[in-house]
């Protein structure tokens, strides 16, 4: 993906340990950090790239590289997770996931 760094982080919280920028995570669901973006605008701003992946690279196997917003997307748009559910959980990282668009 393109674009600026877009994420839901914010210039104010670069360089912020992840526990302590994230403790609060809920709280921007839907209301941006400030100087960023909600979740909720991060995973719609990830469903766009969704979107023109499937047109440019139909029946392809393709790399993303992302952040928790990235993943989150995926669960929510692919997978149908809830947004208020992931924003609740922990990240629980692992070495890599896999994805199918329908």
């Amino acid at each position: 993906m393109t674009g600026g760094s877009g994420s839901a982080t914010t210039a104010t919280g670069n360089g912020m340990p992840a526990i302590r920028m994230h403790r609060n995570r809920s709280e921007h669901l839907d209301t941006p950090y400030p100087g960023g973006e909600s979740w909720r605008q991060a995973v719609r701003r990830v469903g766009r790239f969704l979107g023109d992946l499937s047109l440019r690279w139909s029946d392809t196997r393709v790399l993303v590289i992302g952040h928790v917003a990235t993943r989150w997307a995926f669960d929510h748009l692919i997978d149908g997770v809830p947004l208020e559910k992931l924003v609740e959980a922990d990240f629980g990282w692992r070495e890599g996931w896999e994805y199918r668009l329908p």
